[in-house]
């Protein structure tokens, strides 16, 4: 599970390290406000790491990420880098999470049909710049 999560911080966040501290920072608020993770499920723990980088990334959370520069080094990571954050999120869900259209939509809050535009977008932008 925790691989999972890193991977989608990763893809959501563009850095490991900080895709790690967000992790860090909400299973520590977490565990101060409901104690000990006994009852939690799979289920929720991966809502819970999804839900920590979505604040991040859109201004809510403990750590907020700012906005980033657009630079292109040739490599698939700053190709992903360079995607939107839904783009991005299509990618995480859809293709590393393997979950269907439905799945994605419960878990990130967005209509089916965005994730599955965002993610031919995505793979005609990356494909564009060779990848």
């Amino acid at each position: 599970m925790l691989q999972r999560l890193r991977r989608m911080g990763l893809v959501l966040i563009g850095n490991q390290k900080t895709a790690d501290a967000i992790l860090r920072d909400a299973f520590n608020m977490a565990a101060e406000a409901f104690g000990p993770p006994d009852g939690a499920s799979e289920s929720d723990i991966f809502r819970l790491g999804f839900d920590a980088f979505d604040n991040a990334v859109h201004r809510r959370g403990k750590l907020v990420l700012l906005g980033r520069p657009m630079e292109k080094d040739g490599n698939l990571a700053s190709g992903v880098h360079n995607l939107t954050y839904v783009e991005r999120l299509s990618i995480s869900l859809l293709l590393v999470e393997e979950m269907t259209p439905r799945e994605a939509a419960v878990m990130s809050g967005r209509p089916p049909q965005v994730l599955e535009k965002a993610l031919v977008d995505a793979i005609n932008k990356l494909d564009a710049e060779g990848f």
